[in-house]
């Protein structure tokens, strides 16, 4: 894993100085990385279980030190895989990393013969029981879990309460949200199209229209989350109402109101 790392980092970003098992005072860094506009950063390789106290030790070890940490974990070590799933419990260690990084952990799949995946990310969403969807019952326990290939190597640092460096990926809920918006806006312009002249200035849509059109990319459960979520966060997706109500067709389904004014 970390002849991985050693031998890739350089080929995404400019590199003055990289070593494996490099030592600064009382800690050895898996592979340490010095970039050319000076950001000095530790990337470990997690292979084991470690208590998430220990973990927030070390990088807030690393942040006194001005260093920044990526944490990248043995996919294969935790029963992860480049894969979406469904209903997943998740460890403490997973998703303390999951709140770190933004919404995603990272992954590299490593067995006794050699490497099996490159570095991708998971992200995880609540996990709905299908049949209570429209009771809004989500597992506590339980996750969904998105898969995103991390294409490119090239390290963006960024710093909050800890000093951490990333991929410079996007969040996979965050391009379900695009999509989203896009589907909104290019439904409230035909629709503004067509009524120009009248009075209509709202759109009512089946909750499960939207799904339909991400599913195969996007899964049921992240979705439907991202829908959720955009009422009580900041988002681009802009929703007056979220429940039950009579469609275009006069049917009581679950459904989202948005006003024209917040896509046109």
């Amino acid at each position: 894993m970390k002849l991985y790392i050693y031998e890739n980092i350089p080929l995404s970003n400019k590199v003055i100085h990289i070593e494996e098992e490099y030592k600064i005072k009382d800690q050895i860094i898996d592979v340490y990385v010095e970039l050319a506009n000076r950001s000095k950063i530790a990337i470990e390789i997690q292979h084991s279980k470690v208590l998430e106290r220990k973990l927030i030790e070390r990088t807030l070890n690393y942040t006194k030190k001005g260093i920044y940490v990526l944490w990248i974990l043995n996919g294969s070590s935790f029963h992860r895989y480049p894969q979406n799933l469904d209903g997943i419990r998740i460890s403490k260690l997973e998703f303390l990393l999951h709140k770190m990084y933004n919404g995603r952990v990272y992954y590299l799949n490593v067995e006794p013969e050699g490497l099996l995946s490159g570095i991708y990310t998971l992200s995880y969403a609540p996990y709905f029981n299908v049949k209570d969807i429209v009771y809004k019952k989500k597992a506590s326990s339980k996750r969904s879990l998105y898969y995103q290939k991390i294409k490119n190597l090239k390290l963006k640092c960024i710093f909050n309460k800890y000093k951490l460096a990333m991929f410079e990926d996007v969040n996979i809920m965050f391009k379900c949200e695009e999509e989203i918006y896009n589907i909104l806006k290019s439904r409230c312009n035909e629709l503004n199209i067509v009524n120009k002249d009248e009075k209509n200035n709202f759109l009512i849509i089946p909750v499960i229209e939207i799904i339909s059109l991400l599913q195969k990319r996007y899964g049921f459960y992240l979705v439907y989350d991202v829908l959720k979520r955009s009422k009580t966060q900041e988002s681009r997706i802009k929703i007056a109402r979220l429940g039950f109500m009579k469609d275009t067709k006069g049917k009581i389904r679950e459904c989202i109101k948005i006003y024209l004014k917040d896509y046109i």
